[in-house]
């Protein structure tokens, strides 16, 4: 089995995990911003439908900002 920068296979599959939860956090994240349901973000793991996500998420209806005028 390779080697990916010098790390036994216990760490790489730690540093996968990690990098897996940072990205699955922050598009949880983001789908809250927008009113969506966080557990969408789960679709990204899987390869070719995390690309339909993100474009239903792109061309879907986004709430509107409000904005707050201070007089």
């Amino acid at each position: 089995m390779m080697q990916f920068l010098g790390l036994p296979v216990w760490g790489q599959f730690l540093l996968e995990g990690i990098l897996l939860f940072i990205e699955i956090s922050a598009a949880g994240v983001v789908l809250t911003r927008v009113n969506r349901n966080p557990y969408f973000a789960f679709l990204i793991i899987i390869p070719y439908v995390q690309i339909m996500a993100i474009w239903y998420l792109a061309f879907s209806i986004w709430p509107e900002k409000t904005q707050s005028v201070h007089s």
